[in-house]
């Protein structure tokens, strides 16, 4: 149900009217019928995700998009003045490029926004081990990353896909809403009157989009979804095992080192491997194989799934 005078008060006038409707007593029936959050559901129906919209609403994907493309725009900018942006002509940026291209065609079913983004990929050549999919689709991968772990084409494949659905599932927006809204409960709740007083404060978010930390929940999802979109594109979703092995021992754990920005341990590592029975028909179909005719990858099987 849609309150009609909510849409309509600023974002700190907001934020208290839900803390204090959080407070309120419900009636009698509601108290009968505790009210559970609706899961999300993925299209493919076997994976299912809180509902985590109140924070996402604190802040809209349009500005966020447009913050994203603003915040790209000077890292480009950056990079074409250090004369370290490689140019389209690059290997590395035609590999990197052919590879998200293959992707975004799966990864649209995910977000109804992403069909009309502006997808932009693009490489700088730097020893910093970093990758980002800023929202609206915005793809930047920094050398050192793939030329220091060595990574093949199915890794870069499951890497792009996991930054992919970060931005799909609006993990930053989420992260980001849950700031903004613990800022404004500590600044003191209004008055019950003159809303009107308060002004929705717009969000300085652009060094933060490229230092956000992710949860380990975050990332079991952009896990999940990424290697779905990745496995329809052809890439070996048991890439995703050896690319996170590589990263998690040749990148840094300080404040905003890469594998700290992307909590990665051995709960992860089994949450991939659990869910590849799942991704492997998903690869195999698209590279027109069976799951026997598939090679042994990295060590790894073909996680065959089971009769029950």
């Amino acid at each position: 149900m849609t309150v009609p005078f909510l849409a309509d008060l600023p974002l700190r006038a907001l934020v208290c009217v839900l803390a204090l409707t959080s407070f309120a007593p419900l009636p009698a029936r509601a108290q009968d019928e505790k009210s559970v959050p609706v899961p999300y559901t993925a299209p493919n129906n076997q994976i299912r995700f809180g509902d985590t919209a109140l924070f996402r609403n604190l802040i809209s994907p349009a500005t966020l998009e447009t913050q994203s493309a603003q915040e790209y725009a000077q890292v480009i900018h950056d990079a074409g003045r250090d004369r370290t942006l490689l140019p389209d002509s690059n290997p590395l940026v035609k590999r990197v490029r052919e590879i998200a291209n293959h992707e975004i065609p799966f990864a649209l079913k995910w977000n109804d926004r992403a069909k009309n983004w502006k997808w932009e990929i693009d490489v700088i050549k730097s020893p910093e081990q970093r990758v980002f999919c800023l929202p609206g689709g915005k793809i930047v991968v920094y050398s050192g990353l793939i030329d220091k772990l060595r990574l093949n084409d199915n890794e870069i494949g499951m890497m792009i896909g996991h930054e992919i659905a970060h931005a799909l599932r609006e993990h930053a927006r989420e992260r980001l809403g849950r700031q903004q809204a613990a800022q404004l409960s500590s600044n003191g709740m209004p008055q019950l009157f003159g809303f009107s007083n308060y002004s929705s404060p717009q969000p300085d978010i652009g060094d933060e989009l490229l230092s956000m930390r992710y949860s380990a929940d975050d990332e079991t999802e952009a896990d999940v979804i990424g290697s779905e979109i990745a496995s329809r594109a052809g890439y070996d979703p048991r890439a995703a095992v050896t690319l996170w092995n590589k990263i998690d021992s040749g990148t840094r754990r300080g404040d905003d080192g890469f594998i700290w920005m992307h909590p990665y341990g051995p709960d992860r590592r089994q949450d991939l491997l659990k869910r590849m029975p799942d991704m492997m028909p998903l690869y195999a179909k698209a590279v027109g194989k069976t799951i026997d005719q598939l090679p042994n990858y990295g060590g790894l099987g073909r996680f065959k799934k089971t009769g029950r």
